[in-house]
């Protein structure tokens, strides 16, 4: 629902802000006062490109907003919570138009796409006029006017289930035939490259001892001779090395030990202890000098270290993870027996949903067929009243390609005389017919819908009893909904729950248009003035008073 509306330098409009309760709201005023000028702004607002006779002749931008309530239209928040624009139970929806025809959209004040204003309008918006792409001139929302109709919404909503059901097991099945195939087509790869990691067999940290010695053998001489030299300080005979010299120091001060003190004695145990660790020292490096270093070549360590680079850079990983991508190729050549296992197991489940598919799109067709009968007997019920005698409807199902909807391709089809063709409802060239039309399939079929109506030029070419019927009808599709209605009969007018009117004002030679909600005398005054032409008579007063009187 539109709660307000602001139109700001739009063609002869200034500045207009209208607030737009629930129920029927007429707009009236003499033709060519600029009522149109209104039905272009939401028209715009709906995400329809800009003609060439709305750009601003002036310096100043022009600038449509309104304030939606989407409390009752939960498709349309979580489409902007996916959009990443934060909502409540309102919304505000706004088209600026720079003076050079530029425009962008904004909801919320984050820029959006016109198909985000689209979207928006296809809920919350139907527009139904000759010249609009809305409403049931576009045959997508045929379907759902249908179903609204027949409300057999537990029957949709169980196919709903087996749909996603079924498009879930469905992409599921895809990956697993994609992934297999791809097993299968690599098989050779996978197991060249097991092989070959196979040959290597790399172990955890084992690529960090190879390259401690291949630094160790590379450097061998270097190590080799200063061991030496330690060795030969630790050990020598002339002069004495540091073995000989300590044992000296040992024995010689052993045998005074009995004239020293605790303390002194203590000194002498530690350096005892001494030559022995350096025993060990000497031990520790006469066993490296002595290690057998054959098999661990320079040139074996060298090419291992190189091969576990090159695998490492082709497989893409770190060298100590080698191990792992072995094994990961292993769980893929496995994986494909598994794999064959799973796809059957999911090409069943695929063919049972689709067995129980097929069957719930059979019978929500087979209700829809029954429905179809009912809706196409009461919409023609609706045509004398609203001086459609010679019109027929009928609603056309094929057969289509299953989705969530079904299998069903709904189209609404018309003729307004009995030697024409059934057709299009867009190829009606009347725009008078056409919203009668709309409001009789409209005010038949919809129960639960609650975007707003526009309707222009529904009561084009019809007056009396007739205009009665179409205002009626009118107040009751408006009493859960919000209803907007451009009209010049004063039976319609007459029944609106709020009333605006639109006049023309003059200005220091400047012609613009004025919007003013009405009622009291005021709405007697335009509703007689609708009676009267120009100059309104007491009797038209009398009229108007009558009129409006009659609405219960």
């Amino acid at each position: 629902m539109i709660r307000h509306l602001s139109i700001n330098n739009l063609l002869l409009i200034d500045k207009i802000d209208m607030d737009i309760g629930i129920g029927l709201c007429v707009l009236t005023g003499e033709t060519g006062a600029g009522k149109s000028m209104i039905l272009e702004s939401l028209e715009l607002l709906s995400g329809r490109r800009i003609k060439s006779n709305v750009r601003p002749e002036n310096n100043n931008k022009t600038i449509i907003t309104a304030l939606i309530d989407i409390s009752k239209f939960e498709e349309i928040k979580n489409y902007l919570i996916e959009q990443e624009i934060n909502v409540d139970n309102e919304i505000t929806v706004k088209r600026i138009i720079e003076k050079d025809g530029k425009s962008k959209a904004m909801v919320n004040d984050n820029i959006v796409s016109l198909s985000t204003l689209k979207k928006i309008a296809d809920h919350t918006i139907e527009i139904h006029s000759q010249f609009s792409e809305q409403g049931l001139l576009d045959s997508n929302t045929h379907l759902k006017t249908l179903d609204d109709f027949g409300q057999y919404q537990e029957e949709l909503l169980a196919l709903s289930k087996i749909w996603k059901e079924y498009k879930d097991i469905d992409q599921r099945y895809s990956e697993e035939k994609s992934n297999l195939e791809k097993i299968i087509n690599k098989k050779e790869e996978y197991d060249f490259n097991l092989n070959e990691l196979k040959m290597l067999n790399p172990e955890k940290g084992e690529f960090l001892k190879l390259e401690q010695k291949r630094k160790l053998l590379q450097n061998s001489r270097r190590i080799t001779d200063t061991i030496n030299q330690v060795v030969e300080n630790f050990t020598r005979e002339d002069p004495p090395g540091i073995d000989s010299l300590i044992s000296t120091n040992v024995s010689l001060l052993n045998q005074m030990k009995d004239l020293l003190d605790e303390n002194s004695n203590k000194q002498i145990d530690k350096l005892d202890s001494i030559s022995i660790e350096i025993l060990e020292l000497i031990n520790f490096y006469k066993t490296m000098l002595d290690s057998d270093t054959e098999g661990d070549s320079l040139e074996n360590i060298d090419e291992r270290v190189a091969t576990y680079k090159r695998l490492a850079q082709k497989h893409s990983v770190d060298v100590e993870n080698l191990d792992q991508k072995m094994l990961e190729i292993e769980e893929k050549l496995g994986s494909s027996e598994e794999g064959k296992i799973n796809l059957e197991k999911l090409r069943d489940d695929l063919k049972n949903l689709e067995i129980r598919l097929s069957s719930k799109c059979d019978q929500i067709s087979k209700i829809r067929k029954q429905n179809a009968k009912l809706l196409d007997k009461k919409i023609n019920l609706e045509f004398p009243e609203l001086k459609l005698d010679n019109a027929f409807f009928h609603t056309e199902i094929k057969d289509s390609e299953q989705s969530q909807t079904g299998k069903d391709k709904v189209n609404f089809k018309i003729r307004t005389n009995p030697k024409s063709k059934m057709g299009e409802i867009k190829d009606i060239s009347s725009g008078g017919e056409l919203c009668r039309i709309a409001l009789a399939i409209k005010v038949t079929a919809e129960r639960e819908n609650h975007s707003t109506m526009v309707f222009d030029e529904v009561d084009s070419g019809i007056g009396g009893a007739v205009s009665t019927a179409v205002g009626e009808r009118l107040r009751k599709l408006g009493k859960n909904r919000q209803v907007l209605v451009v009209t010049h009969s004063p039976q319609v007018a007459s029944l609106g729950k709020n009333h605006f009117l639109v006049k023309k004002k003059i200005i220091d030679n400047n012609l613009s248009i004025e919007v003013n909600k009405i009622e009291g005398s005021e709405k007697t005054n335009e509703i007689a003035r609708m009676l009267s032409g120009k100059h309104i008579t007491d009797e038209a007063i009398k009229a108007a008073m009558k009129l409006i009187e009659n609405v219960s």
